[in-house]
């Protein structure tokens, strides 16, 4: 899709760009300009965009650059392909995959990939995108991303009133991250255990949900870093309420208050206060809305 207003930032963008005469300032400017074009075609669904992010790549002097500028766009047209149900989308981000380079970059594609086969396959009702997902997702490297993928995966089945494959593809998700040996960082580790929380709530799944929380939290005890250990207690304790309202259990609504005294950094209490307010103040529990303050 062309439009005058996709063409005039396109060219904006280039004339910026061929300006600079430094060779590495000008290959740095093409790698953040592909960036912006892959969000660009997010944000809009137009594949222009994404036409000329493949055509600046050449323009990229590190190669290592260059691998993560195709992540951004096969990620974005992966995006594009899930926002529109285009198969043909989903396909060529597949295709892209080769101009990246193993390990993280691939990975981190890859599971971009996945989730726009999986659920354009749902929409499109063809069965065999959904099990080529599954076939890619059990060659993703990094196990972070190939969880992410599976986690992807279960909630298309859900979606799709399939909710035995989803606690089956959400049950493999939570395998990897439980076995890994390879998640450097205790953040991502406890990230994965809050969103596995939540895709089991949502499949009716309260035990694994209640054990994810717990894993969360045990990976969130030695977080250093007070920007990440906010972040990460600010989904612990929004996630602790939901299924607290959900389930009518006062034991995780205390929970929830318990990990909101986690959370440092202003932004993030702010935040998370007003969520729990609102949902402790419609369930009437005025002791633990005190105990916010």
């Amino acid at each position: 899709m062309v439009n005058d207003a996709s063409s005039e930032f396109i060219r904006e963008f280039e004339k910026k760009a061929k300006s600079i005469t430094n060779d590495i300032d000008r290959s740095k400017k093409y790698r953040a300009g592909i960036a912006a074009l892959a969000q660009k075609a997010v944000e809009t669904n137009n594949t222009t965009f994404l036409d000329a992010a493949v055509g600046f790549t050449g323009k990229i002097i590190d190669d290592h650059d260059r691998s993560k500028a195709y992540v951004d766009i096969i990620r974005g047209t992966a995006r594009v392909a899930i926002n529109t149900a285009d198969a043909d989308l989903a396909g060529r981000s597949l295709k892209l995959l080769a101009n990246t380079e193993e390990g993280h970059d691939r990975s981190h594609a890859l599971q971009g990939v996945v989730a726009a086969m999986a659920d354009v396959g749902m929409k499109i009702d063809e069965p065999a995108f959904l099990e080529d997902s599954k076939e890619l997702a059990g060659i993703i490297e990094y196990d972070t991303y190939r969880s992410s993928a599976w986690r992807s995966i279960a909630r298309t089945q859900h979606g799709n009133n399939n909710t035995q494959d989803a606690v089956e593809s959400a049950n493999k998700a939570m395998e990897i991250i439980d076995m890994s040996k390879h998640i450097s960082q205790d953040v991502y580790r406890a990230s994965a255990y809050v969103d596995l929380a939540r895709l089991f709530i949502d499949v009716e799944q309260e035990d694994k949900a209640r054990e994810c929380i717990t894993k969360a939290m045990d990976s969130s005890a030695c977080l250093e870093d007070e920007f990440e250990r906010s972040s990460i207690f600010q989904t612990i304790a929004e996630t602790q309420v939901r299924m607290g309202a959900r389930t009518k259990d006062n034991g995780l609504l205390e929970d929830a208050v318990e990990s909101f005294g986690h959370i440092t950094r202003e932004y993030y209490r702010t935040s998370t206060k007003q969520t729990l307010t609102s949902v402790l103040v419609n369930l009437k529990n005025d002791e633990l809305v005190k105990r916010l303050a």
